[in-house]
């Protein structure tokens, strides 16, 4: 899938700050997002809707779900393929332990070539490689 040089993945723990006033990184995250000087295109795999819907409640839940519904966070399907690349992902960083989550935002790294990624994980992060061989571009945000 051809994305925007500029998309920024999306993980996890960006989200739910992003979206939960009572994390302690949300006033960082919606800094973030509105110094940059144009808005930049975010992306994210289902297996983060899920973790992210896991950690909000009440207008927190809705106003993330409508943002994913108008596409203002889209979020990019599996492919047949990326089944069997999160399993051998999933043996390569076995000894990390790695959730799903992690492990399909890989795939989109390496299905989509973006590598620039929004988290609060920059430890695994910052292991992980994108084909075995690139870092993923850890953005500075908190």
């Amino acid at each position: 899938m051809r994305v925007a040089r500029n998309t920024l993945i999306a993980d996890s723990g960006f989200l739910i700050a992003l979206f939960d006033p009572r994390e302690p990184h949300h006033t960082a995250a919606k800094a973030y997002l509105q110094r940059l000087p144009v808005p930049v295109p975010l992306l994210t795999v289902e297996a983060v809707v899920v973790e992210v819907m896991f950690f909000l409640a009440g207008a927190q839940r809705r106003a993330f779900l409508n943002a994913v519904a108008a596409t203002a966070l889209p979020v990019l399907p599996l492919e047949a393929s990326s089944h069997q690349r999160i399993a051998e992902l999933s043996n390569k960083y076995d000894n990390m332990t790695p959730d799903y989550a992690d492990l399909a935002l890989i795939d989109l790294a390496e299905r989509t070539e973006l590598n620039k990624i929004l988290t609060l994980d920059a430890h695994d992060f910052s292991l992980y490689r994108i084909r075995g061989r690139k870092c993923f571009d850890l953005v500075s945000w908190c």
